[in-house]
């Protein structure tokens, strides 16, 4: 008990010279000498006084020796704060690993160099600002690249390049500090961090004469040099990306490296760095002990530490919640990374390395709670609280009453919540996507001439949005219009042929002809007989002659036209016209499309979501460009992503519980209306795409919107929701493996 509290063994030797020394001072009281642990000290006492004084000298000069040698064993072992239970510099921690070499010659180089370099760290924190400045404008680029990285560079090449960068230079600007500081090095050892994990450590004496400020150094040195490689990485990697592919994978690898390091180190719930600056600037050596303590005295019911005890209670529940992040967090990268380069063989090794950690966990956890009933037995002890009379001890403790009631009744919960029924629901995140959408665009180019809506109006169909300037097709419109209505007034008048008033005209013209051709012929038959008589000329008669023929030919013209008034128009002459009046209407309708083309309709009822577009008037707009976005909100889609092991669970028309982020208070409700058919690879896995439908008459969901959705499936039993992953993996991974 003295050993697990103090730190350091007693003997019974001691203990009865310091029972001497207060018995020779006579500080005992009558009750304290009838206390079981006094009565063999008086009797042996009482022995001793009865010796002669060379035997008494004799024996004060060993328990001086005794004194002396439990001094030296105490002025060995109680460190201060920041050098105390750390590996490498006290020797009473012991961890697995080897010693290496002793690189004192290169420690002095070093120390040498670091007269100059210290003025570096005024530059340090530029440095580190324009690193996270380029981390933060080119993470797309970093997140790519990462991506590149870990699918070619296995998960043993990774950790030795951290170990030989990173963690090397951290060991070695220890060490140069703590030369520059008196302390003596030792050498550089590999130690097996849980077991497996190969770092470097630096061994370092004389750590006990180092004061607060050398000690903060101490431990502050490595956490810059961290820095200091991640922000000049960093620099070297945005440098190098596009001309050399060697050093610019290097560098990323040293960037990703030194991050994870310095993020665990840094942080004092882990027991590295952070937690020795911690320990040191709070003067307290066993920081970690007592909130372990703590912790487990508020759980149990006990009295360990009385002072601060909520604090170090929280600092312990931290510290412990923190590693099993660390763990899980690096057992599932890790778990992902093996799976990919070894199979289902990955995935075994990963299982047993997580069942390793459990089992160092409960055993150190263990140990930490028999060191703790250890110290709570001290305590009584000392406060009295057990008290032994007639060879029997009693003990009262309610708190420990307490937490057995407490462990069966969880044994039992543990026993039948298994066999519980469970509600089992596939989720998986969604994005919110529109029933419809659509882009209001044109055929045509041309001017904005007016935007009759804002953003975010509910517009029905049909209704004009805005249009565009069409003067010029709308004058053209208004020219084809006269054209094609004097066109049909000659169709019509075609149309209305033989008139009669047109038929008694040819009429008229013919009875004339007639008339005139009659008194021509009378004409030419007389002057014939006086030519023949001699009377008139040959010419006299040959003009009659000619007047005669003509007129005959009038007269069969005038029958002709009789004959074609008489008739009326064609067919083949209306039918062109029409023709001629087709032609004239297709023009006219191609300039009443492009004066419809610049309006912009509405397609169905919905909202305009195009921001700022009243702000297009009187800009051009180009052909095929689109003028606004419009869609059918009251009804939505959301799109979900179920894992591909998932999928057997769901079936359209299962309903669907929807929690977006922007409201996460509320619980939207809606069905399956669609299973994709394919299997699509997304960062996390292999996922399926489920489209529910959802009601959105509030208007609550937006375009874009993420979130988590819940897919209702049969009831399961307990058990068999917590082991389907593992009989899956039996099923499928370990049958594949089987012959």
């Amino acid at each position: 008990v003295f050993e697990d509290r103090f730190g350091y063994p007693t003997s019974k030797a001691e203990v009865e010279a310091l029972f001497d020394i207060i018995a020779r001072r006579k500080l005992f009281g009558l009750s304290d000498l009838s206390h079981t642990l006094l009565a063999e000290f008086n009797r042996n006492r009482s022995d001793r006084l009865d010796r002669v004084p060379g035997e008494e000298q004799q024996k004060q000069q060993a328990e001086a020796k005794a004194e002396a040698s439990r001094q030296a064993s105490v002025d060995v072992t109680s460190l201060p704060p920041g050098v105390h239970d750390v590996i490498g510099f006290d020797e009473a921690v012991k961890q697995k690993g080897w010693h290496l070499f002793n690189p004192k010659k290169l420690v002095q180089w070093l120390l040498l160099l670091s007269g100059p370099l210290k003025y570096g760290l005024y530059l340090l924190p530029l440095l580190f600002v324009i690193a996270l400045s380029v981390n933060w404008k080119y993470f797309a680029y970093i997140e790519q690249d990462t991506i590149l990285l870990f699918s070619g560079i296995d998960v043993i090449a990774h950790v030795v390049i951290s170990l030989l960068t990173v963690n090397l230079f951290a060991v070695l600007s220890t060490l140069t500090v703590a030369q520059k500081y008196r302390g003596t090095v030792k050498g550089i050892g590999i130690v097996l961090y849980f077991g497996f994990f190969p770092r470097f450590c630096p061994y370092v004496g004389n750590v006990g004469q180092f004061s607060r400020r050398e000690r903060l150094w101490l431990h502050g040195a490595p956490l810059l040099t961290r820095l200091a490689l991640f922000s000049l990485a960093t620099l070297l990697w945005f440098n190098t990306r596009g001309d050399n592919l060697l050093i610019s994978t290097f560098s990323l690898t040293v960037v990703i490296a030194a991050t994870l390091s310095f993020l665990i180190t840094v942080n004092p719930l882990v027991k590295s760095n952070g937690y020795h600056l911690v320990s040191t600037l709070l003067d307290e050596p066993d920081l970690r002990k007592k909130a372990y303590g703590a912790l487990l005295s508020k759980i149990k019911g006990s009295t360990y530490q009385r002072a601060n005890q909520d604090i170090l209670a929280a600092y312990a529940l931290a510290s412990t919640v923190f590693m099993l992040l660390i763990f899980g967090t690096l057992l599932l990268l890790l778990g992902r990374l093996l799976k990919m380069q070894l199979g289902g063989a990955g995935v075994l090794f990963t299982l047993f390395l997580a069942g390793f950690f459990a089992y160092r966990m409960l055993a150190r956890f263990k140990h930490i709670n028999q060191a703790h009933n250890r110290a709570v037995q001290f305590q009584r002890w000392r406060d009295r609280t057990l008290v032994a009379k007639d060879g029997e001890v009693k003990v009262e403790d309610k708190g420990k009453t307490r937490v057995r009631h407490a462990q069966r009744a969880l044994l039992v919960a543990l026993v039948l919540a298994p066999f519980l029924p469970y509600q089992y629901e596939p989720g998986g995140s969604f994005i919110i996507m529109p029933l419809q959408q659509q882009e209001i665009t044109t055929d045509i180019g041309g001017i904005v001439n007016a935007i009759h809506f804002n953003s975010g109006d509910f517009i029905q169909q049909g209704s004009e949005i805005g249009s565009l300037s069409h003067s010029d097709a709308l004058a053209q419109v208004n020219i084809y219009n006269a054209k094609v209505r004097e066109q049909q007034a000659v169709i019509d008048e075609l149309k209305s042929r033989p008139r009669p008033e047109e038929v008694r005209l040819a009429e008229e013209k013919l009875d004339v002809e007639r008339v005139r051709t009659r008194f021509s012929g009378a004409k030419f038959e007389r002057l014939e007989k006086l030519y023949n008589g001699g009377a008139v000329s040959f010419e006299d008669l040959d003009d009659a002659r000619r007047q005669y023929e003509v007129d005959l030919a009038q007269e069969v013209l005038a029958q002709a036209d009789l004959e074609l008034v008489r008739l009326g128009a064609t067919v083949d002459q209306i039918e062109a016209e029409e023709a001629k009046l087709q032609s004239l209407l297709e023009q006219r309708d191609y300039y009443v499309q492009r004066v419809e083309m610049s309006k912009f309709i509405m397609p169905f009822d919905g909202r305009l979501v195009t921001m700022h577009l009243q702000t297009k008037t009187g800009s051009y707009l180009e052909k095929g460009e689109p003028l606004a976005l419009v869609e059918n909100s009251g009804t939505v889609l959301a799109q979900l992503s179920i894992a591909e092991a998932d999928i057997g669970y769901v079936a359209v028309g299962s309903e669907v519980r929807v929690r977006p982020r922007s409201y996460h208070a509320d619980e939207l409700r809606g069905k399956v209306v669609y299973v994709d058919s394919t299997v699509v690879k997304e960062k996390l896995g292999k996922v399926v795409h489920v489209t529910s439908e959802l009601d959105n008459g509030k208007g609550l969901l937006k375009t874009g919107m993420t979130g988590y959705a819940k897919i209702q499936s049969r009831t399961l039993p307990v058990w068999r929701v917590l082991t389907s992953a593992i009989v899956r993996f039996y099923r499928v991974e370990i049958w594949s493996w089987l012959p």
